[in-house]
């Protein structure tokens, strides 16, 4: 997570990466990630089979190739959903430190690998013990949670009553239309973390109202990140209402505790090689 919060202060005067592309296969969507900087290039492949689940295998797939930058040699090869699911829980954690800090209990919307992570974050670092879980099946929904509970979290199935009581909500499903209504605590803290297209959103687009609103960059926010998109259609978000994380983390722009925080994260390609880089050097390391 802190390969993560330094790149995040201005990714693109350290990486250089190009925007997320795919491509149709016949039984779903390949998308490619490629990223460098002056050591270490990376790309990661990734296949999204949205018919898997009902054959017992998994939704999403892939590998994550990491090259040497002068050389351009493989050297080194990583499960691309594990990655995924550390890097985007790790930049929802610089998220929410960013907007103040995990408080009260928190919902975990979804039951997915990315929700596992989440989960599995916030309680190790500390900064929540009390979660309610939240998704389509109750058998999912009580796996997540005896989960969190055998990471000693206080873990329950949780009702709309729950999410609107919650200090912090994260939302990592694969939803296409919101999942969390738009009655959430005043003072909350939101992430979704789940879509990545214009026409995908988990928060609906009233949530957004006199919300502070922060993203990884300008150019995601409108291109890709549907639930911004989707709000700033509606009349709810203004444009230029929306923040990047680093001018946060940079102390640029400050942040009112007293008022709903939104994180929105698409997750980008630089992130992925901050955290593969830091995968390999701690591999490397304890090789000696």
């Amino acid at each position: 997570m802190e390969s993560i919060r330094r790149a995040a202060v201005d990714p693109r005067t350290l990486e250089r990466s190009a925007a997320r592309s795919g491509f149709q296969a016949p039984g779903g969507e390949v998308l490619l990630m490629p990223a460098a900087d002056d050591r270490l290039t990376g790309v990661k492949l990734a296949t999204i089979a949205p018919e898997n689940p009902g054959r017992g295998l998994p939704r999403v797939q892939g590998v994550y190739v990491l090259f040497d930058s002068t050389t351009l040699a493989a050297v080194a090869v990583i499960d691309a959903v594990e990655l995924t699911a550390v890097r985007t829980a790790g930049v929802s954690m610089v998220g929410i430190a960013a907007l103040g800090g995990a408080t009260g209990r928190a919902a975990i919307v979804g039951t997915s690998v990315q929700a596992r992570a989440h989960l599995r974050l916030l309680v190790e670092l500390g900064w929540c013990d009390d979660f309610t879980v939240h998704g389509r099946r109750a058998e999912a929904v009580e796996e997540l949670a005896a989960y969190g509970r055998s990471l000693g979290a206080r873990a329950t199935s949780g009702t709309p009553a729950d999410l609107a009581t919650a200090g912090l909500v994260i939302c990592c499903t694969s939803a296409s239309v919101p999942v969390v209504p738009d009655t959430l605590a005043p003072d909350v803290i939101a992430v979704a973390v789940g879509s990545h297209t214009p026409t995908a959103a988990e928060l609906p687009a009233g949530l957004f109202k006199d919300a502070q609103v922060v993203v990884e960059s300008q150019t995601a926010a409108t291109t890709e990140a549907g639930d911004v998109i989707q709000a700033v259609a509606a009349g709810t978000l203004a444009p230029d209402a929306v923040v990047e994380l680093g001018a946060v983390l940079r102390g640029d722009v400050p942040i009112d505790p007293a008022r709903r925080r939104i994180f929105k994260s698409v997750g980008m390609a630089w992130q992925d090689l901050a955290v593969a880089t830091a995968v390999f050097e701690s591999e490397i390391s304890e090789r000696g």
